[in-house]
């Protein structure tokens, strides 16, 4: 194959998409416990340290619903190294110490940049998966932003909250995805023609039509960020150093990176909507156990393998069924509805975690188990007749 075919395959687009979720993954897995960390030591409360936790979160928001008018302007490419530039950017004044005034906004940056590369990537790799090979290829690509995340913790682990290092080890990930999208020539899915009309889907149809997708990712976003931000300051709590509390957020990942490809490889295999399930009922009693376990080294670790794994494949499976009942300009509208979910899931996490953190240490188990079983009842069969008529009606 020759240089210029390589650069327009389907495979280096799709590897170049999974690298740029990767260094978004490190930013998310470093910085949200990093901050928080910083903040917590500080003598900052918890409501505030959630509050600036979720700024990200609302970038993403923010910039969701902005994502097909951006690829129409500029294309999937262009925006996606643009938002790795500003990302990168946006990390640097962390090398410092900063004002809370000015903290707020500059994390409130860095997530607008991560929402448009979590949902152009999202968008265009379930373009380039084919059905029968998605749920592996997504597996990959979550896998890769969960080691990406498990990173994060480790690295603070390592070094500590208050050195310089980590950051720059981020700012240099992002020099990679900005030279492989530099080298990318991938036409399919990169634009919409300027005279493509609005879908007649919408976000609120969206919500209608598949809310068991719709609570699944919910569900992940407010577990991701409430386990990035908020677990260590639980594991403080519960009696466990600086140092283990970061690494049980890196055990949760784990669990979730090391799992993600079998249940991939699940999801191209067997019922979807049953899988799915099952993850939740898992998760459900890992939450449940987690109080219970915290205290015993021997029971602990497994137990938080477990629930990184079961709720990093609720958010695996979603993705999956994204790509199987949407397509076209409907899919570039899922995924935008995806992202501004995700950023619901990941505002709320933080902010209600640290504001009951406040009233008791135990609080977070009990908000992990009140939202695995919002996930249950999203998936119930009588609130998703429409997204199956919509798949029949497409085939």
């Amino acid at each position: 194959m020759s240089h210029q075919n390589y650069r327009q395959s389907e495979v280096f687009a799709i590897t170049t998409i999974t690298v740029s979720i990767g260094v978004i993954g490190i930013v998310i897995g470093l910085t949200i416990p990093m901050v928080a960390l910083r903040l917590n030591l500080a003598g900052i409360s918890e409501s505030l340290i959630g509050l600036i936790s979720a700024a990200p979160a609302i970038g993403m928001l923010i910039i969701s619903p902005f994502a097909r008018h951006i690829v129409q302007w500029i294309g999937k490419r262009f925006a996606m190294l643009l938002a790795t530039i500003v990302s990168a950017i946006s990390l640097l004044p962390l090398m410092g110490s900063l004002p809370l005034e000015l903290l707020f906004p500059l994390r409130l940056i860095t997530g607008i940049a991560s929402g448009v590369m979590i949902c152009l990537g999202e968008t265009w790799i379930n373009e380039l998966s084919p059905d029968n090979k998605r749920g592996r290829i997504l597996a990959v690509y979550t896998t890769v932003f969960t080691i990406s995340q498990l990173l994060g913790p480790s690295i603070i682990a390592l070094y500590g909250v208050a050195d310089k290092t980590p950051i720059l080890i981020s700012v240099f990930i992002h020099i990679i995805s900005i030279v492989l999208f530099l080298m990318m020539d991938q036409k399919t899915g990169d634009k919409l023609p300027k005279d493509t009309q609005a879908p007649n889907f919408s976000i609120i149809r969206f919500v209608k039509v598949a809310p068991a997708i719709c609570g699944g990712i919910v569900f992940f976003a407010f577990f991701d960020g409430t386990v990035l931000s908020m677990f260590p300051i639980y594991g403080l709590s519960m009696g466990h150093t600086e140092a283990i509390a970061a690494m049980m957020i890196s055990a949760i990942l784990a669990g979730d990176a090391i799992m993600q490809m079998p249940f991939g490889w699940l999801a191209d295999h067997m019922n979807r909507t049953r899988l799915y399930r099952i993850c939740g009922v898992v998760t459900l009693l890992a939450s449940l156990l987690l109080p219970i376990t915290m205290s015993h080294t021997f029971l602990i670790w497994p137990l938080l393998l477990v629930l990184g794994a079961t709720a990093g494949a609720i958010y695996t499976i979603a993705l999956v069924q994204i790509g199987q009942y949407f397509s076209g300009n409907d899919l570039m509208v899922a995924n935008a509805s995806a992202a501004m979910l995700w950023g619901i899931g990941n505002l709320a996490g933080p902010l209600l975690a640290g504001a009951m953190s406040e009233i008791s240490s135990s609080s977070l188990p009990f908000l992990l188990v009140v939202m695995t079983g919002l996930f249950l009842v999203s998936t119930m069969e009588r609130w998703n007749m429409g997204v199956e008529e919509l798949n029949s009606s497409s085939s």
